[in-house]
């Protein structure tokens, strides 16, 4: 093992470029990096220690040392100079090569066009520089996928785009939101996310120095307030009480045909609880307690990849109190779990009993059973499972005249956000019996 490992780190990289370099690491040093024969940070310091090389070779000019004055010396281009260059002394020669490292690679990114596609790029490396590793990461790489995702629908292949960031304009930026406002009927989240993904890019650039004037806060973005087509109502967004009872009967029905499956109990608690669909998979039977179920953790998906965190979305556990309808579900569950996975820890595990089933089962379920009962799903209105979150929400609310606090506590949403996005309005019919209970005529 170690004559092999010799041989891997005594590969001729100094013969070739570092980009070469970086695909013969690819192509050639993925085994040896597999197997421990050599570690992943030896060669990318190796590819290092190849960039820095590159770089010294620009320099043209003689490195000599003058014993008289004890220092390395030697010349740096500078245009501004008569000769077009200036001396430059140092007293080591690793701290003459750092400097002209610095200078070279400077000079290189001064080469490469700043522009505003190379600006959100760097950007997002900026947010993965300041994130540690485990479940936070994750969250940051799906934050970035969002990012990406919004920049190919409302930047790429734009003007903007490949212009430098430096050149771009309050017209420019308002150019923009134009174009997109006229080829997508925008609502306001989507026009946020478009101003997000400018914001991230011009707050970097203007940090970095690259820009001595940040446009983006120039930009009067109310003068599109017009433009933007109005949200969809809350209650149009959740299901009716007629579709919450149809598809309770569906996924009754298939319990009771397929018992084994745990996308269809999982829907059915999602409907109970109102929780937010990758809290459904973590729970563990060490989450249910005599008087609630507490959700304190969260599954997330990247790169193909599921992974459990200790969290919920909010970082903030929250125990749901055992309503009976939830004791219903419980008690049901059980009897399924002790008959069809005995050993598993988890309330919805997937075949092998070892491991929990995904969110996307949950969703895949949710859609075949609207397509069963026909309830479609009307454009631009975003139902789907979460929708039973809303419905969740909004009964707690009128059963408790109001009492917002009470159901952020509950569901793990604010106040504030609850009214805004959660709450479909009030009951009628409980708020008359609210003023009944007032008797003012006697």
């Amino acid at each position: 093992m170690n004559d092999n490992k010799s041989q891997i780190k005594k590969l001729p990289f100094e013969n070739i470029s570092s980009d070469t370099a970086i695909t013969s690491l690819s192509n050639n040093l993925r085994d040896a990096v597999e197997y421990g024969i050599i570690s992943i940070d030896e060669v990318l310091q190796q590819v290092q220690e190849m960039k820095k090389k590159e770089l010294l070779e620009q320099h043209k000019y003689a490195i000599k040392y003058n014993e008289k004055d004890n220092r390395w010396h030697t010349y740096v281009p500078d245009e501004t100079k008569p000769h077009g260059r200036r001396p430059l002394a140092k007293r080591k020669k690793e701290d003459l090569d750092n400097y002209l490292i610095a200078f070279y690679t400077e000079q290189q990114e001064k080469a490469v066009p700043r522009t505003f596609k190379l600006a959100f790029e760097l950007a997002l490396e900026e947010k993965r520089k300041f994130t540690k590793d485990g479940d936070n990461k994750i969250s940051r790489e799906n934050t970035i996928l969002k990012y990406r995702s919004e920049y190919t629908r409302f930047i790429a292949n734009t003007e903007l785009e490949d212009k430098c960031i430096e050149e771009i304009t309050t017209k420019d930026i308002e150019a923009l939101c134009l174009q997109n406002l006229k080829r997508y009927n925008l609502k306001r989240k989507a026009f946020n996310s478009m101003r997000g993904i400018l914001k991230l890019t011009f707050d970097y650039a203007f940090s970095e120095s690259w820009i001595k004037d940040n446009v983006y806060h120039r930009v009067k973005f109310n003068s599109f307030t017009n433009m933007i087509v109005a949200d969809t109502p809350i209650k149009e967004r959740a299901h009716t009480p007629e579709e919450v009872k149809a598809i309770l009967q569906e996924l009754h029905l298939r319990e009771k045909n397929e018992p084994a499956k745990s996308k269809t109990w999982a829907l059915e608690m999602q409907i109970i609880i109102g929780s937010r669909r990758g809290e459904l998979p973590p729970l563990e039977w060490s989450d249910v307690f005599d008087s609630h179920i507490r959700i304190s953790k969260a599954q997330l998906y990247n790169n193909g990849v599921y992974t459990i965190v200790e969290h919920t979305k909010t970082r903030q556990d929250r125990d749901f109190p055992l309503s009976n309808d939830l004791e219903d579900i419980l008690k049901r569950l059980k009897a399924r779990n002790k008959e069809y996975y005995p050993n598993s820890k988890y309330l919805f595990p997937d075949k092998s009993g070892n491991e929990p089933i995904t969110g996307n089962a949950i969703y895949k379920e949710y859609l075949s059973v609207c397509k069963k009962l026909g309830i479609k799903k009307i454009e631009d209105i975003t139902k789907g499972p979460h929708s039973f979150r809303r419905n969740a929400i909004t009964d707690v609310v009128n059963a408790t005249n109001g009492n917002t606090i009470l159901a952020s506590a509950i569901f793990g949403n604010s106040p504030q956000v609850i009214e805004k996005n959660y709450f479909t309005g009030a009951d009628r019919e409980q708020a008359r019996k609210s003023l009944n209970t007032r008797q003012l005529v006697s």
